[in-house]
């Protein structure tokens, strides 16, 4: 059962891009933007950039674009949907000025190290590699000193894995973002700017320079939200975590318990889980392989797997019936769902993959078991079908249509069956004359 663990967590890292690259445009990071952009605006329009005194404006601009962005990775790490709104950005922790503390640490050792030839440039490379590390510190304990710390850094890195080299490889491509984007500008047009608009050509790059800071901050905060109990990060729990957040951390839970080794707490809290996802697939799937896995409640079993195909036949999603009816059926042999509508669901799917005998232990004796289901006539229609598509056995399939149209003459289908009994027995003629 340990092994349910693996893919059955949060979200993958690369599934969630394209949410990184949308978070920025939630309405506090919208908000935010404006702000930035308001303000590189109006200190172009009253600053003289020759003066000494632009470099007040330019520190504040810089000063909030590095506290949103560290605030952007806290939050993340704690499963949070949103970005955090400009009053939470003044918390009274100065991580802003950590933040500079850390650069300069960090140009102070890339300096030193430069005199060191080839050897220095490869320490500087993998000095580089760790920034991120040091920087998701900081931001998640708010200590500088962690940051610095090369221990806690490596264990970091360390603790998160083969992931930490796949997010390290997507920030180098985001963090080349804002040129790319901004030389997409037609030449024109920034000449027009510079003209006419200067401020608002000063505002383009800080807002694009933000948002894909902010990019940068959601992947290293849902990267350390993946292995949040790992690093006793507390997820948010105060409701501003969006529904799909919640159920992937829910699902996360049940994983430790798993791994734990906690069976019948896992359990129990899938149970929850269903009753609160209904009709969420993955959430289902992972209560089905928890249970059939158990093998200890075959009741519960059964009741499971039936609602779990009722969902997936209602979602359309019938080639995932067959697997899911065997796994109940390796700890309860023989099990068929009470639904007649299911198991002919079910018939169809083992006929269209040419499994016929499995079709027909599942709707072959429904004249007793359930003889007066609605779902009888078709599921006998499909029967034989399967024994004359199938098994080539046209006596048998004659059979059941003589007796559909004995007992359900005035069916809807009565009709499609007595053709399809003219279709067998001319093929059947013809075969005997050929003869």
């Amino acid at each position: 059962m340990r092994a349910l663990g693996v893919g059955n967590a949060l979200p993958s890292f690369w599934s969630q891009l394209s949410r990184f690259f949308a978070y920025p445009f939630a309405l506090n990071g919208l908000l935010f933007l404006a702000l930035l952009a308001g303000l590189a605006s109006a200190s172009a329009m009253l600053f003289d950039p020759q003066s000494i005194q632009i470099f007040l404006p330019i520190f504040i601009v810089v000063a909030l674009a590095v506290r949103q962005g560290l605030r952007v990775i806290e939050f993340c790490s704690q499963g949070r949907a949103q970005p955090p709104s400009i009053p939470e950005l003044f918390d009274g922790n100065p991580t802003t000025l950590k933040m500079f503390g850390l650069m300069l640490g960090y140009g102070i050792a890339v300096g030193c190290l430069g005199h060191f030839g080839l050897l220095g440039f490869g320490l500087i490379i993998c000095l580089s590699g760790l920034l991120p590390a040091s920087i998701m510190l900081l931001a998640i304990h708010g200590s500088l000193r962690d940051a610095l710390d090369p221990i806690q850094v490596f264990q970091l890195a360390l603790r998160i894995g083969w992931s930490y080299f796949g997010l390290l490889f997507v920030l180098f491509i985001t963090a080349q973002g804002p040129e790319r984007a901004i030389g997409l500008l037609p030449a024109t047009t920034l000449r027009y700017l510079a003209e006419h608009y200067f401020y608002l050509l000063i505002a383009i790059p800080v807002v694009v320079t933000v948002y894909f800071n902010m990019v940068m901050g959601a992947m290293m905060g849902y990267l350390l939200f993946q292995h949040h109990e790992d690093l006793g990060i507390e997820p948010d729990d105060d409701g501003t975590a969006a529904p799909a957040d919640y159920r992937a951390l829910e699902l996360a839970r049940a994983v430790i318990l798993v791994r734990e080794s906690r069976y019948p707490d896992a359990l129990k809290h899938m149970a929850g889980m269903v009753a609160d996802y209904p009709n969420d697939l993955q959430v289902l799937e992972y209560h089905h392989k928890l249970l059939c896995q158990s093998r200890s409640e075959p009741e519960r079993i059964q009741q499971h797997t039936e609602r779990y195909l009722q969902v997936l036949l209602d979602m359309q999603r019938k080639n995932r019936m067959t697997a899911v009816l065997e796994a109940a059926c390796m700890v309860v042999p023989h099990y068929k769902p009470k639904s007649i509508a299911l198991r002919r669901a079910l018939a169809e799917e083992y006929f269209a993959q040419k499994r016929f005998n499995q079709a027909i232990a599942l709707i072959g004796m429904l004249h007793k078991e359930a003889p007066t289901s609605e779902e009888l006539p078709a599921a006998y229609y499909l029967l034989a079908r399967i024994y004359s598509e199938g098994l080539r056995d046209d006596g048998k399939a004659v059979m059941i249509l003589d007796f559909l149209l004995k007992q359900h003459a005035g069916h809807a289908i009565a009709g499609e069956v007595g053709n399809y009994r003219k279709v067998i027995l001319s093929l059947g003629q013809m075969s005997q004359a050929a003869v």
